[in-house]
C-alpha cells in the first residue's frame, strides 16, 4: 500500500521540483543563477552546474 504524503511533504516535493526546473532552464539557456550569499550578505551569481550540485547535495542531506 502506498503511503499518503502530508501537505507539508507535498509542498516540499513541489518546491524541490520547481527549483530543479529553474536550474535546468538556466543551464539550457547558458545563464547564471542569482543566489543570496549569507556569509557575504550579498547576491552572488553561480553557474547552473554549480547550482545543480549544491541543490542535489542539499536534497540528499534532507535540507
Amino acid at each position: 500500500m502506498k503511503k499518503r504524503l502530508s501537505l507539508h511533504d507535498k509542498a516540499l516535493l513541489a518546491m524541490t521540483e520547481a527549483v530543479r526546473e529553474v536550474i535546468e532552464r538556466h543551464k539550457k539557456e547558458k545563464r547564471p543563477l542569482a543566489i543570496w550569499d549569507p556569509k557575504a550578505k550579498k547576491v552572488a551569481f553561480i553557474s547552473p552546474e554549480a547550482a545543480l550540485r549544491k541543490h542535489d547535495r542539499e536534497v540528499r542531506a534532507g535540507n
